[in-house]
């Protein structure tokens, strides 16, 4: 059916597109909008509401993100069904990133995945004989219990493996196996805080973790960021003042902007957490694909008060949800209860897969495939980007480029789509009333090969070189 839904946003002090956004969301929370609705067009809405059609194809765009609502040619923009199999359209189908129709195919340097693993020899051992193995045993196994909460402890001393091969000597005790960081995230949210309590994070962070914490109605409180990460001065007053219990950070090629925290600021930042009587939360989804030695872990420094996170849907591909969570000692026990609540049974058959590629070492040859993959991109963003880049931040999965005047990132986002390019604004990872920088990321290791990588960089090039932002269309 056509919906003739109209949202009302005058109430919201938010940017218009993100306000419309949360609007859709909430309607179809409320069961205002059903599943196969139809969204007023663009032009209608922006008419209605009184913004631009940029605008509202912005939030249609961010809700289709969400996995709200799906959008295809000649059909318009419609509320998903249940269990709508159909992918977000900001992810590939089927490796496939062509626009369709004849037109030029879209560099989509948007949503951060691994490069797809083109290395013949390394995907027959690590998917078709693992997964083979996997699937042979699981017919002489009893499927009718579930999983311990905290994972099996094959799984545990599995990923407590993998975290000493990362730097942060573990035992299998001191782990828990979750699904993905957005699990542990929530795991932890749920132990130590109530929805609406305070959390502090970096000014600019995980767009996932922002999407939870909103979700919850947390009051987020942002740090300061430098070229180093985190300013630690700020930690202790904020924390005193707010009643936070949660500091959350990424000090190893953060995302999104590429820093990793020396380890002179690490010292200082875990004195200033104790000082603030703070729990860390270090999230490390990059460490085995930095290229260069990095500092120890923040939870080596400081494990009495630090969860550490080593997700690996970064390394091998967005459907491996396994992560590995190192926690102070004690905690991986009281936390059981409260993982129990939240998912009734620990992860198996993922964390399965997972442990088989540790025992074997075929997490680390697709890690060095992966870093491989990394300094070709990230050499080839530095010599067709220059001086856009800041070359003092190590080779990353992606690059943050910060605009040069008169360009805003919200009008360089527009007229990059205008070419089939598509990258993110610093907005979308800025939280609180924190001031985002003029500047976008691009996910270098999304696009499907190191050709899409280098026209979709050069169209950036000229962008920022030639294009005039007025032609632009604004947000």
């Amino acid at each position: 059916m056509v919906s003739i839904w109209v949202p009302h946003l005058s109430r919201s002090s938010r940017p218009r597109y993100r306000a419309l956004a949360d609007a859709i969301r909430q309607a179809i929370q409320n069961g205002v909008l059903k599943p196969g609705d139809k969204l007023p067009p663009h032009r209608e809405m922006a008419w209605k509401l009184g913004v631009t059609s940029a605008t509202v194809a912005r939030a249609y765009n961010i809700a289709a993100e969400w996995g709200l609502v799906f959008a295809r040619v000649g059909h318009g923009t419609r509320v998903r069904e249940p269990g709508d199999s159909r992918e977000p359209i900001t992810l590939r189908e089927n490796g496939d990133s062509s626009g369709g129709g004849g037109r030029t195919s879209k560099v989509d340097f948007g949503l951060l995945l691994p490069t797809p693993l083109q290395d013949q020899a390394l995907r027959r051992q690590a998917f078709e004989l693992v997964f083979a193995r996997i699937g042979r045993d699981l017919l002489d196994r009893s499927l009718s219990g579930y999983a311990p909460d905290l994972g099996y402890r094959a799984h545990r001393e599995a990923g407590a493996d993998w975290l000493s091969y990362l730097g942060l000597n573990t035992m299998g005790q001191e782990v828990v196996v979750t699904r993905g960081a957005q699990e542990a995230f929530l795991l932890l949210l749920s132990m130590f805080t109530q929805p609406g309590d305070p959390v502090l994070v970096e000014e600019t962070t995980y767009l996932g973790l922002s999407h939870l914490l909103r979700l919850r109605n947390h009051e987020i409180i942002p740090l300061p960021v430098d070229d180093n990460g985190v300013d630690p001065s700020a930690i202790p007053s904020r924390a005193k003042q707010s009643g936070a219990k949660l500091l959350f950070l990424c000090p190893t090629l953060q995302n999104p902007t590429g820093v990793t925290m020396p380890s002179d600021r690490r010292r200082d930042l875990v004195e200033a957490a104790q000082q603030g009587g703070l729990l860390i939360v270090e999230n490390d989804p990059f460490a085995a694909l930095d290229v260069k030695a990095h500092p120890h872990p923040i939870a080596s420094l400081a494990p009495e008060r630090t969860f550490y996170l080593s997700s690996l849907s970064k390394y091998t591909g967005p459907a491996m949800r396994v992560c590995f969570m190192r926690c102070p000692e004690g905690h991986a026990q009281n936390l059981e209860g409260v993982k129990h609540a939240l998912t009734l049974g620990g992860a198996f058959l993922q964390a399965e897969i997972a442990a088989e590629w540790i025992r074997k070492d075929l997490l680390k040859k697709l890690c060095g495939w992966q870093r491989a993959q990394i300094e070709r991109r990230w050499s080839l963003a530095l010599s067709i980007l220059k001086d856009r880049v800041n070359d003092r931040n190590r080779p990353a999965p992606f690059v943050f480029v910060h605009l040069p005047d008169p360009w805003r990132a919200s009008e360089f986002v527009s007229a990059a789509r205008q070419f089939s390019v598509v990258c993110i604004e610093a907005d979308r990872f800025t939280v609180g009333r924190a001031g985002a920088p003029q500047a976008v990321r691009l996910a270098l290791s999304s696009p499907a090969t190191e050709g899409e990588v280098r026209r979709g960089l050069q169209i950036v090039s000229d962008l920022l070189s030639t294009y005039s932002p007025a032609r632009a269309a604004r947000y």
